[in-house]
């Protein structure tokens, strides 16, 4: 069992996880599940996942019966104290796949005849060598691997009120560091100052492992994901920062925007309609639903105001993604025409419509969670353009 204070959450946190597993592996026909992914080790057991393909660890949970956590001796202590559960293996090599040990584990769980879930699928992948899966495979001729990225990710998609929590913190300092940051911006300021000051601003209000994108000019401003540059801001120019932080591994994604001097008309009509249509979206979330539905709703609210939001495409496709940890930005769901998955109270996601101008990039997203009968909204905030000093 490991210890209370080198754990991320409470035993009763990790259980629960592994229970909900289990029984959608039941559901499947599933003997039990092998996890190698570092993202899914760390989800489901606790443990730290090794920063580097050097030291594979392996996590298995059987239908029936506690889990098995096999993992290198580089540095055993500190990963075992993490590990909510006893039976932790320990091997010396590192070459790879420590085999013989897996195998014999999977036996030991009743694993080794029948269909076991790995991670094949939809955004998943293996965490060991395919040389190494296929040995194992050739040492389980009883075994038939199948995908279990739907169990994985229906157990993931649906966060605790304790992750929730950590969201909800990510949230409030990244638009704590948005109010520090744009008074405190300057004509002829570099985008590179720009997203400097933003990620040192982050990390002293709390929050670690900032991410930022900007774009300032009419050059770059469909450059949705690209900078910094030297480029330094001008009069009239819009500045729109896309970024985030972690909080103890659960992440927050949203934008922020300016202008170098007052906005223009036409830039603040722009700004409040893409608000309205992103609260009108947010508003409309209810669980139930399907997530393609809400993007019927976001396209609903631009045919209103005369837009066909399929030519605009902003955001490669969609308009809202689910929030990850642990450094996975992004997951599911995707909140777009072609996903039906449905949506369920305890889902984190983002409403993020936008559309690029010659005179601005415009994006007010709003990071959710789904409640019993709607959403909260975590990043409340000024949707208004910030006015930078000239």
């Amino acid at each position: 069992m490991g210890v209370h204070e080198y754990m991320r959450f409470p035993v009763e946190e990790f259980k629960r996880r592994c229970d909900k597993a289990r029984e959608l592996a039941v559901k499947k026909g599933l003997k039990g599940l092998l996890i190698t992914e570092g993202g899914n080790y760390t989800y489901f057991s606790g443990g730290t996942r090794d920063f580097s393909f050097s030291r594979p660890h392996t996590m298995l949970i059987p239908v029936e019966g506690e889990p098995v956590a096999i993992i290198q001796r580089f540095p055993d202590v500190n990963r075992k104290r993490e590990i909510w559960f006893d039976d932790v293996r320990v091997y010396d090599t590192m070459l790879g796949l420590p085999l013989e040990m897996v195998v014999e584990a999977i036996k030991e769980l009743g694993m080794d005849k029948g269909r076991v879930g790995a991670e094949f699928g939809y955004e998943q992948r293996l965490g060991i060598s395919p040389n190494d899966f296929l040995r194992l495979k050739e040492s389980l001729p009883g075994v038939e691997f199948v995908d279990a990225a739907d169990v994985f990710w229906s157990v993931r998609m649906v966060k605790s009120p304790e992750e929730i929590a950590r969201n909800r913190r990510a949230c409030q300092i990244t638009v704590q560091a948005y109010n520090v940051l744009f008074p405190s911006l300057y004509e002829g300021m570099s985008e590179r100052e720009i997203l400097d000051r933003f990620s040192r601003l982050v990390v002293v209000m709390g929050g670690h492992s900032p991410w930022s994108f900007i774009n300032s000019g009419p050059e770059n401003y469909t450059a949705i994901g690209g900078g910094p540059t030297t480029r330094r801001i001008q009069k009239g120019n819009q500045v729109w920062i896309d970024g985030g932080c972690l909080y103890r591994e659960y992440t927050c994604d949203f934008c922020c925007a300016g202008t170098v001097g007052p906005p223009s008309d036409e830039q603040k009509k722009m700004q409040k309609m893409v608000a309205d249509i992103t609260r009108a979206v947010v508003d409309g979330i209810r669980p139930g639903m399907r997530a393609c539905d809400i993007d019927a709703l976001n396209s609903a609210e631009w045919e209103k105001r005369g837009y066909d939001y399929s030519k605009i495409n902003w955001a490669g496709g969609r308009i809202g993604h689910g929030l990850g940890w642990g450094g996975c930005l992004t997951e599911p769901p995707h909140i777009a025409s072609y996903d039906s998955t449905e949506i369920r109270p305890g889902m984190v996601f983002t409403i993020e419509p936008g559309i690029n101008t010659d005179y601005g990039c415009y994006q007010t997203e709003t990071d959710i969670t789904v409640t019993e009968d709607g959403c909260e909204i975590l990043n409340e905030m000024d949707w208004e353009l910030r006015v930078i000093p000239i």
